[in-house]
């Protein structure tokens, strides 16, 4: 059998340890571990197989389908299996009671698509909609084989189909990976803005989904401040949201779709606003001698009328890891600052232990390109900060897609890599930083001081901020999903009671279910559900997700029961 695909990205990109002696040595010594190379291999999956004759009678519920847009092969039921969490790596390596879906579906139109999820209901076949697979907190997790369980893969469902040059929207099939969106925009002139680290990999349907932020959210706003217009395919029918921004015609259902993670519906196409290409991007690099002052000026920054696009507050954690990693070779961006700031200069300015500050500002057609900049670097002066040259922010952008590459390497090493990010009211940051670090150091399955533990602000917002940490510490053989479990308890346990969100841009899925079922009041709850009630009638959308708990549903006459189906298992 094939393995699952679970390495991130470009094959080509692939990285071994090998490739950061620096780092190799600095957590070797920093753990006392030899490097071993023997979490490569994924465990067995149960892969129920059909007969000719039980294909067939799963085509037969979708007659007016070409066949060759349902496949059962297991390169193509294995290619959707999963997202692309930590979690999702343990349970492919460890046979951690891992589900693929019996069938993938492949639709290129949206009437295609309705009808196929119509005669899906009918039939109590459970479906999910899979755009990059990039998903990092369990919202593509099958849970049960009560019934067939079918991935609907968007990747053929990628057209641009308008583009509004004298309303500045455009239309696109959710489908649509980043890279490609934004050549089609980039060719007439324009961007949408939208850029997460997994840009690359990622869907526009996907980031509608998943209520998604990228890294120049703080000057082009999060996907929902994006979103124009939806069409959802739901088992009861198509719904296109109402077309206006600023209209006062009721309660337009625009929102109720924006973060559904496939609960709903299956998201088919998406008018979102465009922008002009910026004239320019300069860059602002600043250190400072700690993540307080740090965040200090940020939260001054917020509220002062200066809008970065790109910002990113690291931690001195952070800013040493980066640095160690940069030393493999001189092109490294934090190379910038052994370069250009002297060591006697950092001790003098009390920078022993710094905290390097990234951004990058939008310059529109006609604009000062210093007028933000001159206002930043005002602040800057008041909050101890020390300028650095802008080739440091150049040389990150230009590699800022190249970091989830890192990952692979660490976990086949036995590695415990994962990251967690919140949204936190400026007067909390602070505290669930220093609250994190004191915990996480008594942790044994963080492996106390010597876990490492790195933090960094992304995202600005006048009253919040996101703070997104990285955490890395050994394996233990034998129990790594429960050593993940109790770390990702620990952390946000911490967060929620301190006044976090769940998730700033990571979204729900089932890692965070049970801390997002707290936060929401019952009536609220009660709302959901009869919202997916009416929509989803069959309960068969990504079942148990969001505010619906696993559940299984008993068989009726209409019902194809997979366990009849197989006729053996891998």
């Amino acid at each position: 059998m094939k393995k699952i695909p679970w390495k991130w990205g470009d094959p080509s990109r692939h990285n071994t340890l090998d490739d950061f002696p620096a780092l190799a040595n600095f957590l070797k010594e920093r753990w006392n571990i030899l490097w071993e190379n023997d979490f490569t291999i994924p465990a067995p999956i149960n892969l129920p197989r059909y007969t000719e004759e039980k294909i067939a009678e799963i085509r037969a519920v979708f007659p007016s389908i070409s066949p060759e847009k349902i496949d059962f092969s297991t390169a193509a039921r294995l290619r959707v299996a999963v997202g692309k969490s930590y979690h999702d790596i343990l349970r492919i390596h460890t046979d951690d009671k891992l589900l693929v879906p019996d069938f993938v579906f492949c639709p290129s139109t949206r009437e295609e698509l309705d009808y196929f999820v119509k005669k899906a209901s009918q039939n109590k076949i459970r479906l999910s909609p899979f755009g990059g697979g990039t998903n990092v907190v369990g919202a593509l997790t099958i849970q049960d084989r009560e019934t067939l369980n079918c991935r609907v893969d968007l990747r053929n469902f990628n057209a641009l189909i308008e583009l509004d040059e004298t309303h500045m929207t455009a239309t696109f099939q959710s489908g649509i990976l980043g890279p490609d969106l934004e050549s089609a925009l980039n060719e007439k002139g324009y961007t949408m803005g939208h850029f997460p680290q997994s840009f690359e990999y990622t869907t526009l349907g996907g980031w509608v989904a998943t209520r998604s932020a990228g890294q120049e959210s703080s000057y082009y706003g999060k996907i929902e401040d994006m979103v124009e217009r939806i069409s959802v395919v739901t088992p009861v029918g198509i719904i296109r949201t109402n077309p206006y921004t600023h209209d006062a015609s009721g309660i337009n259902l625009k929102t109720l779709f924006i973060g559904s993670e496939g609960t709903l519906g299956i998201i088919a196409e998406v008018t979102v606003k465009i922008h002009k290409t910026p004239e320019a991007t300069p860059w602002l690099i600043a250190l400072f001698p700690d993540f307080k002052t740090g965040t200090d000026y940020l939260h001054t920054l917020s509220q002062s009328g200066a809008k970065p696009a790109i910002v990113r507050l690291s931690d001195a954690c952070e800013t040493q890891l980066y640095a160690t990693l940069s030393s493999t070779n001189s092109s490294g961006y934090f190379q910038g600052i052994k370069k250009r700031v002297q060591r006697y200069l950092l001790k003098r300015k009390n920078l022993d232990a710094p905290c390097i500050l990234m951004m990058r500002f939008v310059q529109k057609k006609g604009e000062d390109p210093q007028t933000q900049v001159r206002i930043s670097k005002k602040l800057l002066a008041k909050h101890k900060g020390v300028i650095l040259a802008k080739k440091v922010g150049i040389h990150w952008a230009e590699n800022r897609f190249n970091m989830p590459y890192l990952r692979d390497p660490l976990v086949s090493n036995r590695v415990l890599i994962d990251t967690m990010e919140t949204l936190v009211k400026w007067k909390d940051v602070q505290k669930i930083y220093d609250l994190l670090r004191e915990r996480l150091a008594s942790s044994e399955e963080f492996g106390k001081e010597k876990g490492l533990f790195l933090a960094h602000i992304s995202h600005l917002y006048t009253n919040a901020a996101c703070m997104y940490f990285t955490l890395m510490t050994p394996m233990k053989k034998g129990s790594e999903i429960k050593q993940w479990k109790m770390i990702k308890k620990l952390v946000t346990d911490t967060i929620v009671e301190n006044g976090g969100a769940v998730s700033h841009h990571h979204s729900v899925g089932l890692d965070h279910q049970k801390w997002y079922l707290k936060q929401c009041d019952p009536i609220s709850l009660n709302i959901l559900k009869n919202i997916k009630k009416t929509l989803d009638p069959n309960q068969i959308m990504n079942p148990g997700k969001l505010f619906s708990k696993a559940y299984k549903t008993p068989y009726s006459n209409k019902q194809i029961n997979p366990k009849q189906m197989s006729s053996g298992s891998h």
